[in-house]
């Protein structure tokens, strides 16, 4: 028995997600190690955190690009704009829950 096809949107959320959390991390990390201390090493201004979901959509682009979707995605009639859409809403929603969580905690 074969199993149910994922979405292709759930696929690309869910990699967008994944993308978004090893930037963040890393970026995080970064800025400790740079000397900042770890609260504002992970809680961004507005701006940054919308660099941060540029970044994750960037990625998210290079990841299609390096396993060679881009034309099945074509096939599919998949838009550049859409793939961008369906990668960076994961990040956008976590940047608004870490922003949320920032500004409950004080």
């Amino acid at each position: 028995m074969s199993r149910p096809t994922t979405p292709l949107p759930l696929i690309f959320a869910t990699r967008g997600l994944v993308v978004w959390a090893l930037a963040r991390a890393a970026a995080g990390l970064t800025l400790v190690l740079a000397g900042a201390p770890p609260r504002e090493a992970f809680v961004l201004a507005p701006s940054a955190a919308l660099l941060m979901v540029g970044v994750a959509a960037a990625l998210g682009h290079v990841d299609v690009a390096r396993r060679g979707e881009r034309a099945l995605l074509g096939n599919f009639g998949v838009s550049r704009m859409r793939l961008t859409a369906w990668v960076a809403l994961p990040a956008l929603a976590g940047e608004i829950a870490l922003g949320a969580l920032a500004g409950t905690l004080g």
